[in-house]
């Protein structure tokens, strides 16, 4: 179809899910959110947790609790990943030391990650890039080496492992997002988890209204309806709306999830675990066929790791540019990289304290990664369309 555009990322959301989860949120049943909350302290092992309206909050709420146990002290962050993390410190108010990310794997670059920790980081935030999960081992045993707090932002390990946990088990603080492109999906939605006591910066957070609930709605059906590439191409063809592009968003005041969006992941959860199949076996699929020429370099998993491929991360020499058809490329589903480090984003740089003044390693993904869609929607057809895209 000529308005045909695939979606860089999926997340399933079906009617018949999405009318239950309505009558769910509208009834007098018991609250799905105490049910969620059950499961997801169950299923991740945790002692505590707290639903929010995001996994932005979810993650400002964690850092919230790294200042109050650590004080002043810097939190490390990763120089390469999602400008949602840059908001969720601007929101805590939390002084911010960079450490860089290893090209090849997407897990910390250890010896930045050292220095940064030597020089008085009090916590640490890691976690899977599209999926990927790091070298938890290392990354713990460096953590617990400075007596820091590790915070896994699990935002993207949707269907991830290491060693047989799922990602958002591990850390003493645990993230969760449950936006339209996370896998897992309440049209909003986030979770902070405690692998031990209460979360003492989480109080009581503002409950959410009608008005609230009706947007968790209108979101969720948007998704179900965009969730069709021959429809995602009609708003992906206006440039004013930006779809896909990587922007700063400021923070906002942590909340409750609502009723709805609660509803909805208990009613998509199975159809998320065959998504979360899907994409792995679609990842598997480009990754035989990939060209073996040096013009692309796949990230490396490790091995204790099975990365839920929320999408396929690959080095390309000059990232999008270097493709044989970039926008070809892009109404495949082909995206490119973050488009700067953290260190660039300009409401984050106040907050900038830390050992390190360049990061080699997250340069390099701005300049070279490309990603690709692993989703169930992608056909045999756009796989190879993308493939004979890709440089040999």
């Amino acid at each position: 179809m000529v308005l045909r555009h695939q979606l860089a990322v999926y997340s399933p959301v079906s009617l018949r899910a999405g009318v239950r989860a309505a009558g769910d949120a509208l009834s007098r049943r018991p609250d799905p959110r105490n049910v969620l909350l059950a499961e997801l302290l169950r299923d991740y092992a945790a002692g505590a947790g707290v639903l929010c309206g995001s996994g932005t909050q979810a993650l400002q709420l964690a850092l919230a609790e790294a200042r109050g146990r650590c004080g002043d002290a810097p939190v490390a962050l990763p120089a390469f990943t999602c400008y949602d993390v840059a908001a969720a410190a601007v929101g805590a108010g939390v002084r911010v030391a960079l450490y860089d990310v290893d090209p090849d794997t997407l897990s910390p670059d250890l010896d930045s990650l050292d220095r940064v920790l030597a020089a008085g980081a009090g916590a640490v935030v890691a976690g899977p890039l599209y999926g990927v999960p790091p070298d938890w081992d290392a990354v713990r045993g460096l953590s617990d080496r400075y007596g820091a707090l590790l915070i896994e932002d699990a935002a993207q390990g949707h269907g991830a492992a290491w060693r047989g946990r799922p990602l958002g088990s591990l850390g003493d603080l645990r993230v969760l997002s449950f936006g339209r492109g996370k896998g897992w999906t309440g049209g909003r939605g986030g979770a902070l988890l405690a692998g031990g006591g209460p979360v003492a910066a989480a109080p009581t957070l503002p409950a959410p209204g009608a008005a609230d609930e009706a947007r968790t709605a209108v979101l969720a059906a948007a998704q179900w309806l965009l969730g069709r590439p021959e429809v995602y191409g009609i708003p992906a063809s206006i440039p004013g709306l930006g779809l896909g592009e990587t922007v700063y968003h400021e923070p906002s005041p942590p909340s409750a999830i609502t009723r709805a969006a609660a509803a909805l992941l208990l009613h998509g959860r199975e159809a998320s675990r065959r998504e979360g199949e899907a994409r792995r076996a679609g990842a598997s699929s480009l990754l035989v066929r990939l060209p073996r020429g040096p013009g692309v370099r796949p990230v490396r998993a490790p091995e204790a790791g099975v990365p839920g491929y929320l999408r396929l991360p690959l080095r390309v020499a000059g990232g999008m540019s270097g493709l044989a058809a970039p926008g070809r490329a892009r109404r495949l589903g082909v995206a490119g990289s973050y488009p700067t480090v953290l260190a660039a984003v300009p409401q984050l740089r106040g907050l900038l304290a830390g050992p390190e003044g360049r990061w080699p390693g997250a340069e390099t993904l701005v300049r070279e990664l490309v990603t690709l869609p692993t989703h169930s929607r992608v056909t045999e057809g756009e796989r190879k369309e993308i493939l004979a895209i890709l440089p040999a």
